[in-house]
């Protein structure tokens, strides 16, 4: 009744500025690259939704063997941008051709400045539909390595982030005595030219972001959202985060957001869209498990979860509910007691129940009982699930009750994807809803939480094969055991629901795994 009642004073409003589009339109999608959670999952979710999501000719797209093709997108998105009813893209993919290639490019500053206006200019000359933007900030890696960053990552890496981790303490002075003197040591020590090649990378990246902020101003942009890509409380994208931060709070909160995760930016986008399409404004409350809860920060983050949360729902189209009354969805999220989020393969992870697991399960099943629907974040460990709470899940058999449950890579990431889909809930059908829950259960918590760890141990280290790009005949039997594996881990829990989906490597690595219904078109 609540929600009725907002879509109807919304939509009054909102007809006083703009003409009414049918809902379950046509959305144009430019994702960052076609990793399944950038590309498959997403769209996945918003047609079962029941929105006409297009994307562009997969040739396009960065792939793992190529970046995407920046003139090719633009000439589709232009094509295209007219008949639809929203356009949500990554500018990373417009500008440089993807994620990776934001970071290992060699395009000159005069191209990224061009691309830059002619996204900020799509909606005065091609149709003047709603235009969502997200865009990131250079990731710190701590470690990394070709072809995911430049080839000088591989012998500099770690230094580059120390360097970068000291130089935000100089600049906020909280920096040691003894980090002094490592500071000079490492700028001594790295090469004259890896260092001039990473600031030219890092600056023109923010130029040619400060180029989009226009779009905001000047209205262009319906909505841009910023994401900090892997970073940490000192670190050389904090630094830059800061400086961007203030360039942010002097334009409207109602069009621009800025905060940590990459991944997840597109879905958000995507659920904001459909929102607003519908003249919806969705209500939010937040909950987490005992312990530290909001005031966790998680690994690869420089904020809060209570804020992570915050301007994630703001971003999502929706807004936050300090009552649990009056929302239409409650984000439970599952943070460690301590506030320290450990890798998801740590030894740690093991499928006992401590009591403040048990505790925050009691939670999400009361939430059921009376009616909520709920979205679980599940953030205690970082890259795949808590096992303990998943296992509960299934005991208590309310793992399909779940309106989403996500817990994969970066907190964002899972809070992101766990927030946006709960907020589709109601448009899918029971089987749509069930399928996207199995793919994130098999996903999250089979493959990232235990059967990668698997596949290293007892096939990939013994055979002394690479962590990624495995050849043709490597990912082959990689994928083989990968399917056994998780077979075997989830049926106690899942039955056969495994038998139903096939599990592939997209990009040739161990990193992400791909699930896909066998009957997927």
């Amino acid at each position: 009744m609540m929600r009725a009642l907002r879509s109807i004073l919304f939509l009054a409003l909102l007809l006083l500025c703009q003409t009414a589009w049918a809902a379950k339109g046509t959305i144009l999608y430019i994702p960052l690259d076609n990793r399944p959670v950038c590309l498959d999952y997403t769209v996945q979710t918003m047609r079962a939704a029941g929105w006409d999501v297009r994307t562009p000719p997969a040739a396009y797209i960065a792939d793992d063997k190529r970046c995407g093709d920046p003139e090719q997108l633009f000439a589709w998105l232009e094509q295209h941008a007219k008949s639809s009813a929203a356009v949500v893209a990554s500018s990373d993919a417009l500008l440089y051709g993807g994620l990776v290639a934001s970071r290992t490019h060699e395009i000159p500053l005069e191209v990224l400045q061009q691309r830059a206006e002619r996204l900020v200019n799509l909606k005065s000359t091609h149709g003047g539909q709603t235009v969502y933007v997200f865009t990131t900030i250079m990731r710190s890696p701590k470690a990394s390595a070709a072809p995911v960053e430049p080839a000088y990552y591989k012998e500099w890496g770690p230094k580059l982030f120390r360097l970068g981790e000291l130089e935000d303490k100089l600049e906020l002075k909280q920096i040691k005595r003894r980090e002094v003197r490592e500071l000079a040591d490492l700028r001594a020590e790295i090469p004259v030219e890896v260092l001039e090649d990473l600031r030219t990378r890092r600056s023109n990246n923010i130029r040619a972001t400060e180029l989009l902020l226009h779009g905001v101003e000047s209205g262009d942009f319906d909505y841009l959202l910023i994401g900090r890509d892997d970073t940490a409380p000192f670190s050389q994208a904090h630094r830059e985060a800061r400086s961007m931060d203030i360039l942010v709070n002097e334009l409207p909160k109602e069009r621009i957001r800025f905060f940590a995760g990459a991944d997840q930016l597109g879905m958000l986008l995507l659920s904001r869209a459909s929102s607003r399409l519908q003249y919806e404004l969705p209500l939010v409350n937040v909950t987490y498990a005992p312990g530290k809860g909001g005031a966790t920060v998680p690994t690869y983050e420089d904020d809060t979860l209570a804020a992570s949360a915050r301007q994630h729902i703001y971003a999502a189209g929706g807004f936050p509910a300090r009552l649990r009354r009056h929302a239409d969805l409650v984000l439970a999220v599952n943070t460690p007691a301590d506030g320290v989020t450990l890798e998801a393969s740590d030894a740690a992870n093991t499928y006992a129940t401590p009591r403040a697991t048990e505790r925050f399960v009691n939670s999400v099943e009361r939430l059921l009982e009376h009616g909520h629907q709920v979205a679980v974040a599940d953030v205690k460990y970082g890259n795949g699930s808590d096992n303990g709470l998943v296992k509960e899940l299934f005991n208590r058999k309310i793992a399909y009750s779940l309106a989403a449950y996500d817990g994969w890579n970066t907190a964002g990431n899972s809070l992101g994807f766990a927030l946006a889909q709960g907020l589709l809930y109601d448009m899918y059908d029971a089987e749509a809803h069930k399928q996207l829950l199995e793919t994130r259960y098999l996903d999250d918590w089979a493959y990232q939480a235990n059967v990668r760890m698997q596949t290293y141990r007892q096939l990939i280290w013994p055979s002394y094969w690479p962590n990624s790009g495995l050849d043709d005949e490597q990912r082959s039997a990689a994928e083989q055991f990968i399917t056994q594996e998780i077979k075997t881990l989830t049926a106690p829990y899942m039955g056969a629901a495994a038998a139903r989906y096939q599990f592939t490597l997209p990009w040739s690595r161990m990193f992400e795994v791909k699930v896909e219904a066998k009957n997927a078109e």
